[in-house]
């Protein structure tokens, strides 16, 4: 078998296995879950009556969508106050934050995401085993 066919065998094992993690596996869902509720935590402490938070689901993303009647101030913040743009910002592992009337801007899709990770590490793994695991061989004691 050739190198490049071994390196595609690699990579292809690589990226299915990222798409086994994040799709029967579940974990993208448990994430997006995870982000939504902990957005819904922090933008109720906003305390601003009338006004909801949602994750972007068609495809997953890591994205969040506020809906509402909120002003300029209450959205944005001023200075040292957080707006509710902020308080859905300050969660752990969010993208991008838009309201619904904003218009929506390209984000990657977190399988996307999932498998660029995954190929990345295989490529880094397989530049450092390179060198060490793919020396010439010595053919005789005077090599």
């Amino acid at each position: 078998m050739t190198r490049p066919i071994k390196f595609l065998i690699g990579l292809a094992a690589a990226l299915l296995l990222a798409w086994i993690w994040h799709g029967p596996a579940g974990q993208g869902e448990k994430l997006v879950n995870r982000i939504d509720a902990d957005a819904k935590t922090l933008v109720a402490a906003a305390e601003l009556p009338g006004t909801s938070v949602r994750t972007e689901r068609d495809p997953l993303t890591r994205g969040l969508i506020l809906s509402g009647t909120a002003n300029e101030l209450q959205r944005e913040g001023l200075g040292s106050q957080n707006g509710v743009k902020d308080y859905a910002r300050a969660v752990e592992g969010v993208g991008q934050v838009r309201w619904d009337d904003e218009p929506a801007r390209f984000e990657l899709p977190l399988l996307a995401e999932t498998m660029i990770v995954a190929a990345l590490a295989f490529l880094i793994g397989f530049g450092l085993a390179t060198p060490l695991f793919n020396r010439r061989r010595k053919t005789s004691y005077l090599d």
